[in-house]
């Protein structure tokens, strides 16, 4: 009894270390993120972006998704210029495999003077995408996933629609602060269209997921977006999953 008890001891102090950098490794993702939000300029190529979505599961293959995004020029979200409501269904194969199709109605419409330009930038978008998924674990807690869409988007704009391409690459890890339980990731996405052939933007991501509750989880994180026609822009993006 006394061997055994010890043996669990010797165990446990074993196990700490690995309990100790795995919260190390947590607080340098999060002080790396909220660094890079704090040193980013407060300037026209700074945004805000308010991301929501809610699943419901319908059975253990098929599942129904609702997503809701609001875009400003400012971290404040005063100055909207985009929205849109996104809806569509989700099929799960065995082995981590999904499969989605989608479909988004989107809204932009931006000052003239913001662009330097005479008229206002107003334009509506329909938007159907074929999304496949893929996950797998690398070791305890954390994960790497990769996803990849194909857009097909159309403008009420001449000379305007085209198919775009997406794939993200992500890295996301389970972990405990005390007892504070967070999901921190770090991702890449790149971009291409048929009407530009080569890549046409990248966005870096760097952020937490932070669970509330057994249904619902707060997500914040940093994008850095570069892209072709539009140089560096800086983002704050939140939001709320709500999964039933």
């Amino acid at each position: 009894m006394i061997n055994s008890t010890l043996h669990t001891k010797r165990m446990d102090s074993h196990s700490l270390p690995a309990k100790r950098s795995t919260s190390r490794f947590s607080l340098v993702l999060l002080l790396a993120a909220f660094t890079l939000l704090l040193s980013r300029p407060a300037a026209a190529t700074s945004q805000g972006w308010l991301n929501n979505s809610l699943t419901f599961k319908i059975t253990s293959q098929w599942s129904l998704k609702f997503t809701q995004e609001l875009r400003s020029l400012d971290i404040t979200y005063a100055e909207s210029y985009l929205h849109n409501l996104q809806a569509g269904i989700v099929y799960h194969f065995p082995k981590n495999f999904t499969l989605s199709v989608l479909y988004k109605r989107e809204h932009v419409d931006i000052m003239g003077d913001v662009l330097d330009l005479e008229d206002d930038v107003v334009f509506d978008e329909d938007r159907i995408t074929l999304q496949g998924g893929w996950k797998a674990a690398l070791a305890k807690g954390l994960n790497f996933d990769v996803r990849l869409k194909t857009e097909f988007r159309s403008f009420n704009l001449e000379n305007s629609n085209h198919t775009r391409f997406r794939m993200r690459l992500r890295l996301k890890y389970d972990a405990h602060i005390g007892s504070l339980k967070l999901k921190p990731f770090i991702a890449t996405e790149t971009f291409g269209k048929t009407t530009v052939y080569t890549v046409q933007k990248n966005r870096f991501y760097l952020g937490s997921r932070f669970p509330l509750s057994q249904n619902v989880e707060l997500i914040v994180n940093y994008i850095w977006l570069n892209a072709r026609d539009l140089g560096d822009i800086h983002i704050i993006n939140t939001g709320l999953d709500l999964k039933f």
